[in-house]
Formats: C-alpha cells, structure tokens, sequence
C-alpha cells in the first residue's frame, strides 16, 4: 500500500464538511486518481489518449514524449539552477501537465466557447464553472476560481494571496450551486520550483490572459500584470 493511501486513511479533518477551505494539491491529486479508478484506468492515460485530444491539445503532456524533449523548457529555481517540473505523490491531477501557451489559449477558448464541443464535452467544461462555496468576495468551483466582473485588483490580490492559499478560509455554501448568469471573471494560478503560471478569463467579453514562466514569479506580480492587460483587452473590446 503506497505511503499516501496510508496518509489519506488516517487523515482527520479540522473542520465540519464545507465549514472551511484550505488549498490543498494532494487532494486535486485524490480526486484525478478516484476518477481514473472510476473510468477502470489510469489517470494519465485518460487524460493524454482522451481528454487532451478532444480538447483539440496537441502541445500538452503529462508524460513529455522524448520526441518532443527538445520543446520542454527548463525551470530556474531561486539559486537561478536549472531544473525540472517536480513530480511528488499524486502529481499527474494537481499539477502534471506541461503545455505551451498557444495550447493553453485553446484551453481558454474552450472555456469561452464550450458550446462548440459535443455534448459530454461541453457539460464538463460548463461543470467546472459551477461555483459551490463563497470564500470572502471569490467563489469556489472545480478547480476555477471565481468573481463577478467587473472584478478589481484588490479583490485579485487577495482571492490569490498567501493567506488564502496557505490558511484554512470560512466558507459559505451556495445552495443551490452558482450557475454564472452574469459576467464573470474566472481564475487560477500555478506553481512549482521553477516555474509560474497564472490564467484568467472573461467568457462574457471574450477574452482572456495565459501567462506562463519557467521562473517562480511573485504571484501578486503575476496578478497585477494581468489585471492590467484585461483592463486594456475590455476597453478594446467595448
């Protein structure tokens, strides 16, 4: 029995079921292994032979071909040393895939335009923009995170400060679940030794930011920069 099903049997929650929330990356990789038991296979499996080519992602991999290591950037690490994506228990769901910028563009614009995929496809995209618990003035999905737009910068600051990813947050439940009928900003950011991400989108005025470094960029740096960039993408275009 691997050392993190031991973990997760003897885990004990702080707080009562949707009481709070506390980000947690072992927890978005319980949830990619519980769906590739779901489905009788392997997570990565499904995700590379399935997911990734229905989503038109022909650039992204959890598992780089040795074909295409000459595409695969190198991170730097704080002492400017070159090293590679971690791979630590469960990181193929929380953190697995690397991809470039022009697939991860196509992955906004499918969240833009879900409408465009077959049916099954469209309802799991459109199911990750459900918003299931309140945490201040951002709302919690599947994995997006999310504030009504016009959105300011504070409010970006602090849905994605240290405090919010390092400290268990009150939560309020949204019953019934938030399906978004007004504008909304989606986000989230990305990071590991070496690298930073952060992505960001406005399905109602079609646009949207992906930004990507091979360097661990502050994440109000990264927050600032984009605000700043859809601010100008909204003025152009009204």
């Amino acid at each position: 029995m691997p050392g993190w099903w031991n973990y997760f049997q003897h885990w004990q929650p702080s707080a009562a079921p949707g009481a709070s929330r506390q980000y947690s990356s072992p927890s978005i990789g319980l949830l990619g292994h519980i769906a590739g038991l779901a489905a009788n296979a392997d997570f990565a499996d499904l995700v590379e032979a399935q997911l990734l080519p229905k989503l038109g992602l022909s650039h992204s991999y959890i598992r780089v071909p040795e074909l295409e290591m000459h595409n695969y950037a190198w991170g730097y690490n704080k002492d400017n040393q070159p090293v590679r994506a971690s791979r630590g228990v469960l990181s193929a769901a929380y953190g697995g895939i690397k991809s470039t910028s022009a697939d991860l563009i196509r992955f906004v614009e499918a969240n833009i335009a879900p409408e465009k995929f077959e049916a099954p496809m469209q309802r799991a995209i459109e199911g990750t923009h459900v918003g299931y618990y309140g945490v201040g003035d951002m709302v919690q999905g599947l994995g997006w995170e999310q504030y009504p737009y016009p959105v300011t910068l504070r409010q970006l600051l602090a849905g994605n400060s240290s405090t919010m990813a390092m400290e268990a947050q009150a939560t309020t439940l949204l019953a019934p679940p938030r399906i978004p009928s007004q504008p909304t900003l989606f986000n989230k950011t990305g990071s590991a030794t070496g690298f930073g991400a952060y992505v960001a989108f406005v399905p109602e005025k079609k646009i949207g930011i992906v930004m990507l470094a091979n360097k661990t960029l502050p994440i109000p740096a990264r927050i600032k920069a984009t605000y700043a960039v859809l601010e100008q993408l909204s003025l152009d275009a009204r």
